[in-house]
């Protein structure tokens, strides 16, 4: 071992990953050894510290995952000398002492042996304590109380106290952060609180005292100037630290003692916090101290006030806060003033912010004017100030608050507008875009950076729709003044972040058509915004927020179509800016879509602009297409519209053609292909019907279909199939996953149309279409399978029979070819097509199931996918099982009785239920028994559910059965691990709950039993 931990840690090996990996297993493999019990006690008293920490590590794994397996739980000779020997070494190493994470990880491992419910350990801290005293190992049994024991303890050095105060330390840690079953927890908190008392009475001794004048009287307090003084070494201070981290846990565990003793206990914690609070002030403590507050406000704000009269203005105006605040807004972000903000934010977390009466109360109303200076914290927002989106949030919460007040009129309201008035001329400093960044030649933000702050500007926006209900249109005035004050050129980040607050604010008042007007026509005749509307030199960000501005007002422009043209005409202007590209496309996309009426007179205009586009990126390219197509859909009547899309179409098939001369190479042939079928698909989702256009119903009744399919339109729909199966062919076996998504698009663009229109095929051409990507090879299939629902759903009633039949039969056949190479080879497909065949059929079930069950071989179709669902389910890829599970779980909904199937189709139901749910619910309870992953666990729960709701009988008659061992369902190890009646209760707590939520609970609980002991935590 000790060899192998020297060339983990070579610098040599360290190039090499695979060879680390095979030292790890080795490692591994030894810990995991009977004799590693003994080997881990040897390797405590090597001379290098990182094998002494293998020693401490190995002893935990050991405890953690082979305690049943290697017998401890009962060989208590065996138990008495681990413990013996565990704590002499700690005694030893403590005393040395011995490097900080050796000790960390030895503690850690003493605290792995109190937890395990047979250690016979029952007063940890007391037991080392005596230990510390006697220098050596003594019995737990007939140990002297702790205070006896504290009388005695002026002969223990620094280190030896450090020792048992780490321990009360390191259980507060490692039980407060630890996912146990809930079968457990109940009777570990017993155990733990049952050393409650020795806890806070060595918890209230070093908090009281000063480390190096443990003789001074309680009630004189802490030698501050003692403390100090010691605190030069830093050894004094280190003790404070880890006794005032202790508090809030042993705090927080009285509430599971016996009542009896919970008054006493109390009063010794009311202790502990008070005088651990009085070292807020001292140098060094500060931040040890404010983490205790939080978590103690969180945990047992009951004590706490108790123990702080005043609490919490004894805090917020202390000289201590005062000087955090300061450091705060002149940008000085140490970790303690950072802390005070947590403070401050976990004091108004409990205030109810629906009812004024909290800002009556005078300490919180205190932290609320805090909160409104750290929103002006110096530094950028998020990427150099860390609090400004901590003071946002509460300060939104607020505003957000206020709207619940039953009184308006309550004199807080003043001072609740003042507070708003004054944060949200805070933020539009905040959200300003520093000059540098405003280009993207600048710009240095990483991804993240940008990310933060983009993350916070939209925090800003939904604050500012929250402060209008309470400022009302006077902020938006406000916002307006900062934009119209603006000289030519602006100010661009002034500009562009008032641009961005009325962009937020807009929405507040957009039903209101003259105010909104009135603020959009003064905004727009703005010096600031003339000036953009025609110069070519602004910068990226303003250009793409004045965008994203127009893209918000479009129904301003429907009302002033006046100034359409010239936005229109600056937008395309800004096509051609790299970094306005994407946000130009979108708003002309929206403004042509929105106006397509007014804008159908402009068409030739737009059309030609068609020519121009091609140096711009292929997604804004298709807007642009997009655009276009929406204007022609507004065209009055059919026969206008064939015209113009022939010369769309006619420019696509140019691009075609051109793919054919030679130049170009394999990849680039399936780039222009994926290019072409990008456009129909742009061009067909233009051509949708709007949303809300109103129904004429004095239309005259004549055959829509007739127009597109045989009559003048119908050569537009041949020449869009025409150009799709000719960039189909030329693409062939090169097709990837991006060309299958851009297919599928396409096919999916008319089928929103209620109509036949010239991207709305006939049914049985749809059904062409979608049948050409059923395969096992397509290198998107869970899109297709996607797409074969859409057009399921799309198809006429007369025609939804035989296109559901022949989509089922297609996947079926690709399903039964997969069960025969893996019969013959005992391998599946590397595609995903068995996952998303199974997505498919589960969505069947609940749209088309009784169609399909009506049909004369549905028994066979349907084996065959509960056959290939058994596969996957059989196989450890998590993502495919999945989807077998709720494969499964959807059946199950189908197969209850509120379905109402009866004659042939209810036979064939419960031939299928009779014939596979057993074995599926076998399955499901061996992968449950801890044979699935954790993160399936949920999944498979839900699974459980439905067939516990939907079949009970059956699950119970299955689950009754498999569970004992002479089933052969559960493996080996679950029922090693278990005995038969946890696993019979296990099935009863299942039926009983008939799938209610608490389901995964007990499931969870019975995985982990049957992965074996401490499975949640090995090291």
């Amino acid at each position: 071992m000790e060899r192998l931990i020297g060339d983990l840690y070579d610098p040599a090996n360290q190039s090499s990953p695979q060879h680390i990996n095979v030292i790890q297993t080795q490692i591994q493999r030894l810990q995991r050894e009977k004799s590693a019990w003994q080997l881990g006690l040897d390797l405590l008293h090597h001379g290098e510290a990182i094998v002494r920490f293998y020693g401490a590590l190995t002893l935990t794994i050991k405890i953690n995952a082979d305690w049943d397996n290697d017998g401890l739980g009962r060989d208590e000779q065996m138990r008495n000398y681990l413990l013996e020997a565990l704590v002499t070494n700690y005694i030893r190493l403590i005393t040395l002492p011995d490097s900080k994470f050796v000790l960390q990880k030895l503690v850690s491992t003493l605290v792995t042996f109190f937890v395990r419910p047979d250690s016979g350990w029952t007063l940890p801290l007391r037991h080392i304590l005596a230990c510390m005293i006697g220098r050596h190992y003594v019995p737990e049994e007939g140990l002297p109380e702790i205070e006896q024991l504290l009388t005695r303890s002026n002969t223990l050095s620094n280190h030896q106290l450090k020792g048992v105060l780490l321990l009360a330390t390191v259980i507060a840690e490692d039980l407060s952060n630890r996912t146990s079953s809930t079968m457990d927890d109940s009777k570990l908190n017993s155990r733990v609180a049952a050393n409650s008392l020795d806890a806070l009475q060595l918890l209230r001794y070093f908090a009281a005292f000063a480390p190096g004048s443990r003789a001074t009287a309680l009630a004189n307090g802490p030698d501050h100037r003692q403390v100090e003084e010691e605190s030069k070494d830093g050894r004094a201070v280190e003790l404070l630290h880890l006794a005032v981290q202790a508090i809030p846990y042993w705090t927080n565990m009285i509430r599971y003692s016996n009542g009896t003793e919970t008054r006493r206990l109390e009063d010794l914690a009311i202790q502990c916090i008070s005088a651990a609070s009085n070292y807020l002030e001292t140098a060094g403590m500060t931040g040890s101290v404010l983490q205790m507050l939080i978590s103690l406000e969180h945990s047992s704000a009951r004590l706490l006030q108790q123990a702080l009269a005043g609490f919490p203005s004894t805090i917020v105006s202390s000289n201590m806060a005062a000087e955090m605040v300061t450091l705060l807004v002149r940008g000085d972000f140490i970790p303690d003033a950072l802390l005070y903000v947590d403070f401050l934010e976990s004091i108004m977390n409990r205030a109810d912010t629906t009812k004024p009466d909290y800002l009556h109360d005078h300490g919180l109303a205190e932290i609320v004017q805090i909160m409104g200076r750290l929103l002006r914290c110096d530094g950028v927002a998020v990427i150099e100030d860390p609090v400004c989106h901590i003071v946002l949030q509460k300060i939104t919460e607020i505003a957000e608050g206020s709207t619940d007040w039953e009184d308006v009129n309550d004199p807080a309201m003043e001072f609740l507008k003042t507070l708003t008035a004054d944060a949200c001329e805070a933020c539009l400093l905040k959200i300003r875009i520093p000059s540098e960044q405003m280009s993207s030649e600048t710009q240095d933000w990483d991804v993240d950076d940008r990310a933060r702050f983009r993350d916070f500007r939209y925090d800003v926006h939904d604050f500012f729709q929250s402060a209008f209900t309470i400022l009302g249109n006077a902020l938006i005035e406000e916002v307006v003044n900062t934009v119209v004050q603006q000289g030519a050129p602006p100010e661009w980040s002034t500009f562009e972040a008032s641009t961005f607050g009325l962009i937020a604010l807009f929405d507040c008042i957009s039903s209101e058509a003259d105010t909104y007007d009135l603020l959009i026509t003064t905004v727009l005749g703005s010096p600031a915004w003339s000036y953009l509307l025609q110069s070519s030199n602004v910068p990226d960000r303003a250009l793409q927020t004045a965008i994203n501005f127009i893209a918000e007002n479009v129904t301003y422009l429907e009302r002033h179509s006046d100034r359409l043209v010239p936005i229109l005409n600056f937008l395309f202007s800004s096509l051609h800016l790299q970094a306005s590209t994407t946000a130009a496309s979108r708003a002309i996309f929206k403004l042509c879509d929105s106006h397509r009426v007014i804008l159908r007179e402009g068409l030739p205009q737009f059309m030609g602009t068609l020519g121009s586009i091609g140096d711009i990126a292929e997604a804004e390219r298709h807007r642009i297409f997009a655009a276009v197509a929406a204007i022609i859909q507004a065209l009055p009547g059919d026969e206008a519209k064939t015209e113009p899309l022939t010369q769309l179409l006619a420019t696509i098939g140019q691009t075609l053609r051109s793919a054919d001369d030679g130049t170009v190479d394999k990849d680039g042939m399936v780039r222009v292909c994926t290019d072409i079928v990008q456009t129909l698909a742009s061009i067909g989702k233009g051509l949708r019907s709007p949303a809300d256009v109103p129904v004429d119903l004095e239309a005259p009744t004549t055959n829509p279909s007739e127009f597109w399919t045989k009559g003048p339109g119908a050569h537009v729909q041949q020449e869009v199939l025409g150009i799709y199966h000719a960039t189909l062919q030329k693409v062939q076996s090169n097709i990837d996953h991006v060309f299958v998504d851009a297919c599928c698009d396409f096919i999916r663009s008319g089928f929103t149309e209620t109509h036949p229109s010239p991207f709305k095929f006939s049914d049985s051409v749809g059904l062409d279409l979608i049948m050409e990507f059923i395969s096992v090879d397509n290198p998107s299939i869970d899109n297709a399978m996607a797409c074969a629902t859409s057009y399921l759903a799309s198809v006429s009633s007369e025609n939804i029979p035989v296109s559901v039949r022949a989509v089922l039969y297609a996947v079926v056949s690709h399903q039964q070819h997969i069960l025969s190479i893996h019969q013959q080879t005992a391998q599946g497909p590397s595609s995903s097509f068995p996952s998303a065949s199974l997505d498919f059929l589960g969505r069947c079930f609940g749209k088309w199931g009784k169609l399909w069950f009506e049909i004369q071989d549905s028994q066979e179709t349907v084996a065959v996918a509960m056959e290939l669902g058994l596969m996957v389910m059989t196989d450890s890829d998590t993502l495919p099982r999945r989807s077998a599970a709720a494969f499964f779980a959807a059946f199950a909904d189908f197969s209850g009785p509120e379905t109402g199937l009866d004659g042939d189709a209810g036979v064939r139901v419960g031939t299928v239920l009779a014939r596979f749910g057993p074995r599926i619910l076998s399955l499901l309870l061996r992968l449950l028994g801890g044979e699935c992953a954790r993160s399936e666990l949920d999944s498979l729960s839900e699974t459980l559910k439905r067939y516990v709701q939907k079949q009970p009988m059956l699950t119970k008659a299955v689950f009754r059965a498999a569970v004992k061992e002479e089933a052969g369902v559960m493996n080996e190890k679950a029922l090693q691990a278990t005995t038969l009646e946890q696993r019979k209760r296990f099935v009863s707590q299942v039926e009983a709950l008939r799938g209610a939520r608490k389901t995964n609970e007990v499931v969870r609980d019975f995985w982990i039993a049957c992965r074996g002991s401490g499975f949640g935590y090995i090291a």
